[in-house]
């Protein structure tokens, strides 16, 4: 969400606020304001959970949170006047947080913010109010306001569909450079759609459906690429006469239409274009050749339109979607390797020191201090330093102005509208900046304890005063507890990372040889993919680690293991359909892999690397092959002109369409290798 959305900043800041005026109102008018009061809090508990996705927040995630505000309320009550239990029981909910998203840090806030103020009401009464406050948000938050219209899932994928328009667009004619960032950009899109803010909508198989598809469509546009850059040196005058661009701005047209209104678009018929271009010229070995690579876009753009038709009825449902029950969450892989585990570790022991210090200081107000660690603690020290200053900035002017404010001890009446103002900038400002949030919360949560139980302004000065203790503890927790674990790892990872794309690429000689099935191949690009999106996650830690700083070339071994991963997509969609004996392809790919493997070794081992085997002779075998397989082909073509089912042919088309991939396989591997290594 940015700023310059008003539509949805306005809905969301007056949404949130409503949620909470609401209640206090109806308190005031039937002689109750305590009680609407905790209504609001409960309220506050659950709104405060959609501020990551306003527009995109699902009935069934909200639910979640009306029941973590009823868990966290319960134990609250329980541990009141239990402080060595509180400790225990806090950190392990905080911690629990960290590994289950869904349910983040509400019962924590939940159970501290019941077990440290005195109840209004009755325990009973004191969780169903809250439960009721937490229900009226979800009620109307969720409801179909105009600012909710945008559903960021769903618009979330049609930006990367209209992102693989573009890319489409210019797979026949792009530039290098313009071609990069494009591919860059439909990439980025795509990692976006993967990494939306976690919601229940999300998790549909409507949408896993749609991202699938949009991700094989990608795949296809890459070797797409590869082809028309192929039949350009060969033959630039093909371009024109079959009408190549006409054929990617059709693919580019579907891809623009398949999430607006998500009906199947018809392409132009390549195939008919691509054999009245055959019968026109003569039979002659490099027109043959021609006609192959013509076949081959054919084929790939047929590949996409199925992709596309495969998933229209996702599609469909994803643009009108319906009430889904959530999915239960993974279990998680306890590893002390994963950084979740190391911050889930961090979140326990700070909220624990926290606990502590509450427990033999016995501070005014000491949730805050508990509630400052949780709400600053990020998964990386430079993260927790940027929320660190957010908070202490925010939390210390709103608590100024709330103490101005206490200080002259308003009405409910003047209390209501100023938690309503409070409250709409905290959430329509949210995703501007945290401080922002920090401000404007702090000022709304001060006067809603208020309108419960009346207070002084040394609430306002405990709660500067805790927040800054708060975000020192949580200072110390990533900056103390393993703060440059991933520079540490971060050799390994990249070890990782060539011998996964070494897989793939021995894999894809397997399927050459037809001994192993293309899907095998694309399986193993997702792994090394997902090698490569690990190191990137590593670089992203490494930079917020105290003095942690990664080489240039990781992220120059980064590129280029992506422009691997592209050349092994070109091949994986050449042989699809044509899998079998494939004369020195699986060698030049196998040895790539040798090469690829060798530069792990050396990596891991830290020893110099030397390239290994002559791939330039077997690449020169490859293209000597060309002419002795076209040869074969016009002798067959002469026997029976109509036979189109020879090994021959089959053994042509491949090793016609995969000679550029493999060429460009070798220098972005060599470039991989070089990188990874200096």
């Amino acid at each position: 969400m940015r700023i310059d959305d008003t539509r949805l900043v306005l809905g969301f800041g007056l949404t949130g606020a409503a949620c909470l005026v609401i209640p206090l109102v109806v308190g005031v008018v039937t002689g109750h304001p305590a009680g609407g009061a905790i209504v609001g809090l409960g309220a506050w508990l659950v709104a405060a959970r959609a501020i990551a996705d306003p527009a995109g927040v699902s009935t069934p995630y909200m639910l979640g949170g009306v029941v973590s505000v009823g868990v966290g309320t319960f134990l609250g009550v329980l541990l009141s006047g239990h402080n060595w239990l509180m400790v225990l029981v806090a950190s392990l909910v905080g911690a629990l947080g960290v590994f289950v998203r869904p349910v983040g840090i509400t019962p924590a806030l939940a159970l501290l913010l019941t077990a440290s103020n005195p109840l209004p009401v009755d325990p009973v009464r004191h969780t169903g109010l809250q439960l009721l406050g937490g229900l009226l948000s979800t009620a109307m938050l969720t409801a179909p306001w105009p600012w909710r219209r945008t559903r960021p899932l769903a618009a979330t994928l049609e930006e990367a569909a209209h992102a693989l328009a573009a890319l489409a667009e210019a797979a026949p004619s792009a530039d290098p450079h313009q071609w990069d960032e494009l591919r860059r950009k439909a990439a980025a899109a795509l990692r976006k759609a993967r990494t939306t803010r976690m919601s229940w909508q999300q998790r549909s198989r409507a949408a896993e459906k749609t991202a699938a598809a949009l991700r094989r469509v990608f795949y296809e546009i890459v070797a797409l690429r590869g082809l028309c850059t192929a039949l350009r040196r060969q033959a630039p005058d093909a371009e024109e006469k079959v009408g190549l661009q006409e054929l990617a701005d059709s693919i580019a047209h579907a891809l623009r239409s398949f999430m607006a209104n998500c009906s199947p678009v018809p392409g132009v018929d390549f195939t008919a274009r691509v054999d009245d271009f055959r019968a026109e010229r003569p039979h002659e070995e490099r027109e043959l050749l021609v006609v192959v690579l013509l076949r081959q876009i054919a084929h790939s753009a047929d590949r996409i339109r199925e992709a596309l038709s495969g998933a229209w009825d996702a599609a469909r449902e994803m643009c009108a979607p319906g009430f889904t029950l959530p999915a239960l969450p993974a279990r998680p892989r306890l590893s002390f390797d994963d950084p979740q585990v190391r911050h889930a570790l961090r979140v326990f022991l700070g909220t624990a020191f926290a606990s502590l210090i509450i427990v033999f200081y016995r501070p005014a107000f000491p949730h805050w201090l508990v509630i400052a660690v949780l709400v600053t603690l990020q998964p990386t020290y430079g993260e927790t330093r940027a929320r660190v200053w957010a908070r202490v900035g925010g939390s210390t002017v709103g608590a100024i102005i709330s103490a101005g404010i206490l200080t002259f001890a308003p009405g409910h009446w003047v209390l209501v509208p100023l938690i309503g103002l409070a409250a709409a900038l905290a959430f329509g400002l949210s995703s501007v900046h945290h401080a922002y949030w920090a401000t404007f919360m702090t000022m709304c949560v001060l006067l809603l304890i208020d309108f419960q139980v009346p207070q002084t302004a040394k609430v306002a000065e405990s709660r500067v005063v805790l927040t800054i203790l708060g975000g020192l503890i949580a200072l110390a927790c990533t900056r103390l507890l393993w703060p440059r674990g991933e520079t540490v790892r971060l050799a390994d990872r990249v070890a990782r990372m060539l011998a996964a794309h070494a897989a793939a690429t021995r894999t894809l000689g397997q399927v050459s040889r037809g001994k192993a099935a293309a899907e095998k191949g694309v399986d193993q690009i997702g792994k090394a993919a997902l090698a490569a999106d690990v190191v990137t996650g590593s670089l992203g830690y490494v930079a917020h680690e105290p003095g942690g700083s990664a080489p240039r070339a990781i992220e120059e071994a980064v590129e280029a293991a992506q422009r691997v991963r592209d050349d092994l997509m070109t091949l994986t969609s050449v042989l699809h359909e044509e899998p079998g004996e494939g004369g020195p392809v699986p060698e030049v790919l196998d040895m790539v892999a040798d090469r690829l493997e060798a530069a792990a070794e050396a990596v891991q081992t830290g020893e110099p690397h030397e390239f290994t085997g002559d791939v330039d002779e077997r690449l020169a075998d490859v293209s000597a092959s060309l002419g002795g397989l076209a040869e074969r082909r016009l002798a067959e073509l002469d026997e029976d002109p109509k036979d189109t089912r020879t090994e021959v042919r089959r053994a042509l088309l491949r090793t016609t369409a995969v000679d550029q991939a493999l060429r460009s396989l070798r220098d972005d591997a060599a470039r991989l290798c070089e990188a990874a290594t200096s």
